[in-house]
């Protein structure tokens, strides 16, 4: 059997992201990523393990959401209407 090689964009794109180790704050788990200007974010509750993923193009509404996230309470489960966009 043939090993496959990963393509020359994989690499290229895995450079490129930047990950950090999950932070805990205020009941939830967040995980960042970023990807040139491009901020990917993953919320998790430690109470009820709900999770809660965003994609933002702009650094500021990412940092808006994180600061609304943390002042919610992890132990409620949230619906996508009760969450800002």
């Amino acid at each position: 059997m043939e090993k496959k090689s990963i393509s020359d964009n994989s690499i290229k794109f895995a450079n490129l992201v930047n990950s950090w180790h999950p932070v805990k704050r205020n009941g939830w788990w967040i995980k960042f990523s970023t990807h040139y200007d491009s901020v990917l974010l993953i919320f998790v509750s430690q109470y009820t393990t709900q999770t809660i993923i965003r994609y933002f193009d702009d650094e500021n509404l990412a940092v808006d959401f994180i600061n609304f996230i943390i002042n919610v309470d992890p132990a409620l489960e949230y619906n996508e209407k009760d969450l800002p966009e």
